[in-house]
C-alpha cells in the first residue's frame, strides 16, 4: 500500500470524512482539500521536524503548521477559499484535515516519522507537481524567517566580536605605563 500516492492516499481517507459530514458545499470543501494536500505534504517534506511537532499536539491546527505566522495563514486561506467558501468554513476544514492527516500518515507507517519522511521523498516529484502555482509566493515568508534569524545572530556576533577586542587593548597601555615607570628610575638611578 506505500505504493499508493499520498495525495490519493489522504483523499480516500480523509477527504471522505471530512467532506461527507453532511453538510452542505461538499464540492467546495473537496476542491480546498485537493489544493491543501500538497501544501501539507510540501511543509512536511521541507520542514521534518514539524511532523512530530503536530504530533505531540492534543489538536494540531493550520495555525500551528504555519507555525502560528498570520499573514501566511490569512493569505493561504485566501487563496484555498477562492471566494467559493468563507475563510471560517474553509479554516475551520482545515483544521479538521490536518489532525486526521497526520493520524493516516502515522497509522499507515506505525507512527515513524522517518517512515513518513522517505514515503513522502518517493513521492516527492508528484506532490511538487500539485503544489498551486501561487504556493511558493505565499509560503516564501515561513522560510525567510528563518534566513532573517541567521542572519541576525551573524550581526549579533560580529557586534560582540569587537567588544571582545577592545578588552585586549588594555595590555598595550598597561605595557606603556611600565616602560614609561621602568625609563623614570633608570633616569633617577643616573643621577
Amino acid at each position: 500500500m506505500t505504493d499508493m500516492n499520498p495525495m490519493e492516499l489522504l483523499k480516500k481517507n480523509v477527504s471522505t470524512l471530512i467532506v461527507n459530514d453532511k453538510t452542505c458545499l461538499m464540492n467546495e470543501k473537496n476542491d480546498i482539500l485537493s489544493r491543501f494536500y500538497p501544501i501539507l505534504l510540501y511543509r512536511f517534506l521541507t520542514k521534518p521536524q514539524i511532523i512530530d511537532m503536530l504530533k505531540e499536539m492534543l489538536v494540531p491546527t493550520f495555525s500551528d503548521l504555519l507555525e502560528r505566522n498570520d499573514p501566511v495563514k490569512n493569505a493561504l486561506l485566501i487563496r484555498l477559499s477562492a471566494g467559493k467558501v468563507s475563510i471560517a468554513e474553509a479554516e475551520i476544514t482545515l483544521n479538521r484535515a490536518i489532525p486526521k492527516s497526520l493520524a493516516v500518515l502515522s497509522n499507515h507507517f506505525n507512527n515513524d516519522t522517518l517512515d513518513i519522511l522517505n514515503y513522502l521523498r518517493q513521492h516527492r516529484d508528484s506532490i511538487e507537481s500539485l503544489l498551486p502555482i501561487w504556493s511558493n509566493e505565499v509560503l516564501q515568508p515561513l522560510y525567510q524567517v528563518h534566513e532573517k534569524v541567521q542572519i541576525n545572530n551573524k550581526t549579533a556576533e560580529e557586534i560582540i566580536e569587537p567588544r571582545l577586542k577592545t578588552k585586549s587593548n588594555f595590555f598595550p597601555y598597561f605595557s606603556l605605563f611600565i616602560a614609561c615607570i621602568s625609563l623614570l628610575w633608570i633616569y633617577q638611578l643616573m643621577k
